[in-house]
């Protein structure tokens, strides 16, 4: 049986991820206003990572797969706000200075618009068909089928 990685598979996907990076970055924003210290690095390393993996996925899918344009102005900006992140962390956190607030912002807000982007592009796709035949570049996965399947047809 093959699969076809569609662009509305791929987008809600990294979707899935970048909303609990929201959520752990909602959480970022108020232990870092909350008690003007930086945030927990459990926290951070947790954000980073479901951010990470929704961006390379994001990526994978915007080069082989192929997205509308309105998705990829959305990867871009999350490729900017990952940008802000790894700065944050790097030149604040990991040094154990307070990171300014017009970082965190600026970061949180750049992040949400792509992330808003993102839902968009693939919410507009789940309400159209696409010809499969006239969408280039579409990335194929073999799925191996289960035991219980390979015992039906030996039997």
């Amino acid at each position: 049986m093959t699969q076809t990685l569609t662009p509305a598979l791929m987008l809600g996907l990294a979707c899935i991820l970048f909303l609990w990076a929201v959520i752990l970055g909602i959480m970022l924003a108020f232990a870092r206003f909350g008690k003007d210290v930086n945030p927990p690095p459990v926290l951070v390393w947790w954000h980073g990572g479901f951010a990470i993996v929704g961006f390379l996925i994001l990526l994978y899918g915007s080069f082989f797969v192929g997205y509308p344009l309105l998705a990829n102005i959305g990867v871009a900006l999350i490729a900017l706000a990952a940008f802000f992140g790894l700065w944050m962390y790097f030149n604040y956190h990991r040094k154990e200075i307070l990171i300014p607030p017009a970082i965190v912002w600026g970061h949180g807000l750049v992040a949400v618009i792509g992330f808003f982007m993102i839902l968009a592009a693939m919410l507009n796709l789940q309400n159209t068909d696409i010809d499969t035949e006239d969408t280039p570049a579409r990335a194929e996965v073999q799925i191996a089928p289960s035991p219980h399947m390979l015992a039906k047809h030996i039997v």
